[in-house]
């Protein structure tokens, strides 16, 4: 798994809800809500968690990318309600999703020296 690439999917994630806000148009929130769809969320929940369940660097990356999908799918709500302000709002850093985003790409890193560590 390469989890730079990974972090910059999610990033993505981030940069097309900006983008929704400033076109208005609406966003999947089901579908950013379902952390366990994304190519991260496969990965966490399957290959991983077998080799892992117990690993607190593992369970932090887990719920930081739950928080990350949690918070944007939030703003995919206010996008499509139509509350356009209070969705830009949310993306602001220090908001939930900005924090989100920074506390998934922290997990990550952790995880890839954890498995490096292992692996060496």
């Amino acid at each position: 798994m390469d989890l730079t690439e990974e972090a910059h999917a999610h990033a993505r994630i981030y940069n097309e809800l900006v983008d929704a806000v400033a076109d208005k148009r609406q966003v999947d929130a089901a579908k950013l809500r379902a952390d366990r769809q994304c190519n991260t969320g496969q990965w966490l929940h399957g290959p991983l968690q077998q080799r892992w369940a117990g690993n607190h660097t593992y369970l932090n990356c887990v719920e930081a990318h739950r928080e990350f999908h949690q918070a944007a799918a939030e703003v995919a709500d206010l996008i499509n309600r139509g509350e356009y302000a209070e969705a830009n709002r949310r993306l602001r850093n220090g908001n939930r999703l900005s924090m989100a985003s920074s506390g998934l790409t922290t997990a990550f890193r952790r995880i890839r020296l954890a498995l490096d560590t292992v692996t060496a």
